[in-house]
């Protein structure tokens, strides 16, 4: 006895009637496999989707690898890595992963949540060199070469939700203007990043072990950075005078 489609192509041949739902019977035979095909195809493409479509806008960074694992060079000088946390991303509802920056002098670690409300670090830690002050502030107008410790405990890109914790120090070193003239030396400085009860970051540069002697004072708020020199500050570095930091997060 025929079973299964052959006995319903067998029933087409023998009954004009019947003929015209063969194919029927052949699509709901070979829906599953189908459908397990094109689930293969869809987590390929994820699993191996490019992460320059995502992090590639901006010509100064090559990048290479998925988003799940991959990197980008920036400036030529300094690599960021980053690997999928799955069960972060879990239980954050958020894409999770963990962060490492290596080059120049330079060597940084934490994580790292992105969402559709924007981007959180968190326990990002580690030694830096002055020349990231170029790559990451592009338009200040002097380069430095002061070994940075930086400690940003939350550091959350959110429009006005955004916000900042920690501290960066750095060693007593030098800063030249990038339109020419002598490097001036600059005092080991910590800069403080403070949250305030109304949502908002003050951030407060001082030279180490006289912090009350500002040389910048500035705040997030609003969803902006806004860093300004002191005249203490301008007296003691001149090369700073007329600066003014103030950019949308």
């Amino acid at each position: 006895m025929q079973q299964g489609l052959t006995a319903e192509i067998a029933a087409a041949d023998a009954d004009p009637a019947a003929r015209q739902f063969a194919p029927l019977a052949r699509v709901k035979h070979a829906w599953p496999w189908l459908a397990i095909g094109l689930a293969a195809y869809l987590l390929a493409l994820i699993v191996t989707f490019p992460a320059r479509f995502v992090l590639g806008a901006d010509p100064r960074w090559i990048v290479t690898g998925t988003v799940w694992t991959g990197e980008a060079v920036v400036d030529g000088a300094y690599r960021v890595q980053w690997r999928w946390a799955p069960w972060r991303s879990l239980a954050s509802l958020a894409f999770a992963a963990d962060v490492r920056m290596t080059g120049n002098a330079t060597d940084l670690a934490g994580s790292a949540m992105v969402s559709p409300g924007g981007t959180l670090l968190e326990g990002f830690a580690g030694s830096g060199d002055g020349g990231l002050l170029a790559a990451f502030g592009p338009a200040l107008p002097f380069a430095c070469d002061s070994p940075l410790q930086i400690n940003l405990k939350r550091l959350r890109i959110a429009g006005p939700r955004s916000e900042a914790i920690g501290d960066i120090r750095s060693a007593a070193g030098s800063c030249t203007p990038l339109g020419g003239g002598q490097p001036n030396p600059v005092p080991a400085l910590a800069t403080r990043l403070l949250p305030l009860p109304d949502g908002t970051t003050r951030i407060e540069t001082a030279p180490i072990g006289r912090e009350r002697d500002h040389f910048f004072e500035g705040q997030i708020a609003g969803g902006r950075l806004h860093l300004t020199p002191t005249p203490a500050g301008i007296a003691a570095l001149p090369f700073i005078r007329g600066l003014v930091i103030d950019e949308s997060m």
